[in-house]
Order: C-alpha cells, then structure tokens, then sequence
C-alpha cells in the first residue's frame, strides 16, 4: 500500500524559499530521462533532474498559471498549457519556445487547462474551460 516503504521528500530543489506562488499545478516523470517536468502556479516551467537533485531549468512559461505539461514521445519536446489561453511547445535541449498560439478563452478565471502530444502522429491537443478540444497537426504546410 501507500504507507509501506521508503518516502523520498526533495525540499533542496526549489531554486528560492517556499512560496504560495510556486505551487506545482502538474508533475510528470520524462520517459527516458532522469527528469522531472512541472509547472507552477507562478507560470514557470521547471525541469529536475533526479540524479544530481537539482533544478537544471525553471523558465517563465506563462501569464498567470501554469496548468498543464506534456513530454513528445521523442523526449525532446515539452508541451505547456496555462490560464492564459496559450498553448506553448518547448525545446528541452535549446530551452527556448519553439510554437505558441492562443488557443482557449477564458472562462471563470481559468484558460488551457490540458496538454497531450499524440503518442505516435505529430499531432497536439489541448482542452479548456471554455469546452473546446483542440487538435493541431506538427507537420509545417
């Protein structure tokens, strides 16, 4: 069950002190890297690398919070969703922006709040509160 075995609890990895602000709002493990992707209530989008326990990224990915996170089956892209409405696609080894585009209205506060690359074709999706799922293809026309 949960409460058998060791717990593993990382408070060094923070980059500053604890902040309400830096909540994470989504935690994922990389498939075949040794990282940890999470973004934050503070928009930022941070990387961990679990061997060395350290933060090896934390950028400003969005205006507002930061909902949603998604890692392409390539493990070399990262997919952000915030309150914004912004859906933003992320080079991991480049650390830059590589696509953004307003994608969801807000509604009650709240813009993006689900991210997907699709396993297998090079497409994205994205859902938010205002009720719309989108689908775009990665292929440039």
């Amino acid at each position: 069950g949960l409460g058998e075995g060791p717990r593993v609890a990382w408070d060094d990895l923070r980059d500053a002190p604890a902040d309400v602000r830096t909540q994470p709002n989504k935690i994922l493990a990389h498939d075949t890297l040794p990282l940890t992707v999470s973004v934050h209530e503070d928009g930022s989008l941070r990387l961990l690398d679990l061997r060395s326990r350290s933060n090896v990224l934390s950028m400003q990915a969005h205006n507002g919070p930061a909902t949603s996170v998604s890692v392409h089956p390539s493990g070399l892209q990262m997919l952000s969703g915030g309150v914004d409405g912004f859906v933003r696609t992320w080079d991991i080894r480049q650390q830059s922006m590589l696509f953004e585009s307003h994608m969801h209205g807000g509604k009650l506060g709240e813009g993006c709040a689900a991210v997907s690359f699709h396993p297998t074709a090079p497409m994205l999706a994205s859902g938010g509160a205002d009720g719309r799922v989108n689908v775009l293809s990665m292929v440039p026309r």
